[in-house]
């Protein structure tokens, strides 16, 4: 098995080298256009691969001529409707935060404003991301209410044992039973969510994450060739394997004197790293950057030779592809679809262990001062034609127009799929639910009618209105980029 996965790498990549979002070459738009709602918890200005993976993703979409809004819950003083980079519209609702920037969930409180959105945008298909979004669980339940088809993106892995993981996947059960459609972002991704689901996999497609090549770009002139910096980016938490790390610094430190890490993050883990510092006087030597930026991140990979992931899961890892897409030598444990992602001669696999990791460094340390790592540039040149948004995109862009030719279950089957599928507690509980959101939505629409409720005026693409207002003399065929952070 694991050889397989190993070898799966070669399955996600394009044939062809895809051009950046912001190109100018001119794009080729579908026979078919599609009215998407992205939904998630997780949207800027939260940083993270699931944030990263939403923006990408619907700025190709709305260049290939589709029409892209986004929905998420407020953060802070960012709320109501915000435009971003060529009309792409946020909905940040007044929705009241419970855990790690998830909403609490009653499933009724959403329904109106959602309702609304969906409505109001004529939106067709619902595309919601995360396991831990109770905000793309909601939508996806509400959308099949209003017959809305509907695509969900996994970005996680879950286990089977602990309570937490058997909760959140008999409600991933509950949700994907009826969903047209689930995208994963590795191979190893996908059977877990088969098994946790209890899917067919016939409607599982797999379509990994990207990067931005222009983003992260080698430069050899900012690192220091008088030592060896191992980098390390990541969220400072257990998942994240901080533990790990912390027993791997003193180790290579005391061997290597000419060794430095660069650790860049933030989370509940960094008092570990801070104790380890401090215990083993190595103030000069471990650098504790913080939270990053994300248009920081590649200022700071560049600035080292080796980048280490100590993750205890990953169902895809974009941070190891940005380290590569940079030139440095990856080394990383082998644990969920990491070992798909690179090949062989760009990363060092190594089990989740100290010693293991710390065997795994020393070579890419050994290879680094006899020279034998591949260029930067060359590492480069090789991992830009891997994984392109575009790519993506188009890959994405079948799933929506299979979708679009499937039907939405009505009630009676969809109260069956849920009592057949979900057991007869889970079940009945939520077919009780189902029904109750149906009334729910008849309510709403009686007080007040869809057709009552004005269309929002398109403000995506070039074509755009928001794009027309900004810049009335632009020409069709130029490219603007709209400025980031746009509010009405």
């Amino acid at each position: 098995m694991a050889n397989r996965r190993r070898g799966n790498h070669r399955q996600f990549l394009s044939s062809t080298s895809s051009p950046t979002v912001n190109s100018h070459k001119p794009s080729t738009h579908p026979c078919r256009s599609h009215s998407i709602c992205m939904v998630s918890d997780f949207f800027y200005p939260n940083m993270g691969g699931v944030e990263s993976h939403i923006y990408q993703l619907s700025q190709c979409l709305i260049e290939r001529g589709h029409k892209v809004i986004i929905v998420t819950h407020a953060y802070e003083d960012r709320k109501g409707i915000r435009y971003l980079t060529n009309g792409l519209k946020v909905y940040y609702l007044p929705l009241r935060v419970m855990y790690n920037q998830s909403t609490a969930t009653t499933l009724f409180h959403s329904l109106p404003l959602l309702r609304y959105i969906f409505v109001r945008e004529r939106v067709t298909i619902i595309h919601a991301h995360s396991s831990f979004s109770a905000m793309a669980h909601d939508a996806l339940f509400h959308a099949k209410t209003m017959q809305l088809r509907t695509v969900f993106t996994d970005h996680s892995l879950f286990g089977f044992a602990d309570v937490s993981s058997v909760l959140t996947n008999k409600l991933l059960t509950v949700s994907l039973c009826d969903t047209n459609h689930i995208i994963c972002v590795s191979y190893t991704s996908k059977e877990n969510t088969v098994l946790r689901a209890a899917l067919n996999p016939e409607i599982v497609s797999v379509i990994p994450n990207a990067v931005d090549p222009t983003d992260f770009t080698p430069d050899a002139s900012r690192s220091d060739n008088k030592t060896i910096t191992i980098v390390v980016v990541s969220r400072l938490v257990y998942r994240k394997g901080i533990d790990l790390l912390s027993g791997i610094i003193p180790e290579l430190c005391q061997k290597y004197p000419d060794l430095h890490f660069l650790i860049g993050g933030e989370g509940p883990k960094r008092i570990v790293l801070e104790e380890v510092r401090e215990r083993y006087q190595l103030h000069d030597r471990v650098r504790l950057l913080g939270a990053l930026e994300h248009q920081d991140v590649r200022n700071v990979l560049v600035q080292g030779h080796i980048f280490l992931n100590t993750s205890l899961t990953e169902a895809f890892c974009m941070a190891i592809v940005e380290a590569a897409s940079c030139g440095l030598q990856v080394v990383s444990t082998k644990v969920g679809g990491i070992p798909e992602v690179l090949p062989d001669d760009f990363i060092i696999l190594c089990e989740p262990s100290v010693n293991s990791l710390c065997s795994g460094l020393e070579k890419a340390i050994i290879q680094l001062k006899s020279g034998s790592l591949p260029l930067p540039e060359v590492i480069h040149n090789k991992v830009k034609t891997f994984y392109t948004w575009r790519n993506v995109a188009r890959r994405t862009e079948k799933v929506y127009d299979r979708v679009a030719s499937e039907t939405v279950l009505p009630m009676s089957k969809r109260l069956d799929r849920l009592i057949s599928h979900c057991g007869p507690v889970t079940g009945c509980i939520f077919a009780v639910l189902a029904v109750l959101s149906f009334l729910f939505l008849v309510f709403l629409r009686w007080m007040i009618p869809d057709d009552h409720i004005d269309s929002a005026v398109d403000a995506t693409g070039l074509n755009g209105v928001w794009t027309q207002q900004l810049f009335p003399n632009t020409k069709k065929k130029e490219r603007v980029q709209i400025p980031r952070d746009a509010t009405i």
